[in-house]
C-alpha cells in the first residue's frame, strides 16, 4: 500500500475538494500500479503559515511514498499525471503544485 500526504491551504480549492482529489488520485494510482491501493492524510495550513514571494501561498504539497521500487521513467510519468489530476479538480496551475515521490528501494 502506498501513502499520500497532502498539505493544502485552508479554504482553498484543494481543501474544498479533498474527496474528489482522493478519488482521482486513487484511480490514477490503481491505473499506474494495478492492484495497489493508497491511503491519504491531509493537513490544511491556516492563513499566515505558508508564503510565496511574501504573499499568502496558494500552493499544495503532495507527497507520495510508494510501497515498492520503481523506475525514474515511471515515477516521472506518474508525478506528471498527479499534477494533471490536481489541476483538473482544483483549477490551480501547475506552478501551485509541489509533488514529491519516494519509493521503497533503489531503482
Amino acid at each position: 500500500m502506498s501513502h499520500f500526504a497532502c498539505l493544502v491551504q485552508r479554504n482553498s480549492a484543494a481543501d474544498a475538494n479533498r474527496a474528489a482529489l482522493e478519488q482521482r488520485l486513487a484511480t490514477l494510482h490503481a491505473e499506474h500500479f494495478p492492484g495497489e491501493t493508497a491511503t491519504f492524510r491531509w493537513r490544511a495550513a491556516e492563513a499566515g503559515f505558508m508564503f510565496t514571494e511574501g504573499r499568502q501561498s496558494t500552493s499544495s504539497v503532495i507527497s507520495c511514498q510508494l510501497a515498492h521500487p520503481t523506475t525514474l521513467e515511471l515515477r516521472e510519468r506518474y508525478m506528471r499525471d498527479v499534477c494533471g489530476a490536481w489541476t483538473d479538480v482544483t483549477g490551480c496551475t501547475d506552478h501551485e503544485i509541489l509533488v514529491s515521490m519516494t519509493d521503497a528501494g533503489p531503482n
